[in-house]
């Protein structure tokens, strides 16, 4: 399914089934552009009422509704492979994009049309940790107090935002953060950037919160973009 996940240049956009709008870092712009194939898997139930996602050379597993949704979904691994599909068989996780000159090895499988990675699903953590940047603000115009969409912030190790506008005086940001992914968003930090600069802040070592947002108190056009590594 291609509908509920989109990419702009702010970040990843996903509407689920409820109308609720998240947003996701981006990973490398080879991902902007289809693949080769066209258009590859987005979402795909790899394990009993767990769900794996593949968006902009991320993986990320997403619970069951009962579970919490994609409210609790958490990173597993950021990659820049042309990972075309991906599905579980006989307990074993197979994905499909292998180049056609790929070193033999225990883990391809070759058919006639296709040769395809066979293994388990807790070897995706090898592709390399989550990391990207992105936000749910980037030169858009947004009014005084109201609060953007939800980006993710779980399951990352260094986090900075870098924030700037386009009024003519000084404009104060908060931060807020959801740290129980259950909606509940409190205020975290409160900067004051001046007009025509931009302002970094980087968020303490061993922070953690699932979720972000970011307040202006002035109508303004607005930046704000957050870099994961």
């Amino acid at each position: 399914p291609t509908r509920s996940l989109t990419v702009d240049a702010a970040s990843v956009l996903y509407v689920d089934d409820d109308g609720q709008r998240w947003r996701l870092p981006r990973g490398d712009a080879g991902f902007d552009e289809p693949g080769p194939l066209g258009p590859g898997r987005t979402l795909r139930e790899v394990v009993t009422e767990r769900d794996l996602m593949l968006a902009h050379g991320t993986f990320y597993e997403v619970p069951a509704r009962n579970a919490g949704g994609f409210a609790k979904v958490r990173p597993i691994a950021s990659h820049s492979l042309r990972i075309h599909d991906f599905a579980s068989y006989r307990g074993l996780l197979v994905m499909s994009g292998t180049r056609t000159d790929a070193p033999a090895s225990p883990r391809l499988r070759s058919a006639e049309r296709a040769t395809v990675w066979c293994g388990s699903l807790d070897e995706l953590w090898e592709l390399g940790k989550p990391r990207g940047e992105g936000g749910p603000w980037l030169d858009t115009p947004v009014e005084a107090g109201v609060p953007s969409d939800p980006y993710l912030m779980t399951g990352y190790d260094r986090k900075h935002v870098r924030l700037s506008h386009d009024a003519a005086h000084p404009v104060r940001i908060t931060l807020e953060v959801d740290a129980l992914g259950d909606g509940s968003f409190r205020p975290w930090q409160r900067l004051d950037v001046p007009a025509g600069q931009t302002v970094e802040y980087a968020f303490p070592e061993g922070f953690h919160a699932y979720w972000v947002r970011v307040v202006s108190d002035t109508t303004s056009t607005v930046s704000a973009r957050f870099l994961y590594d």
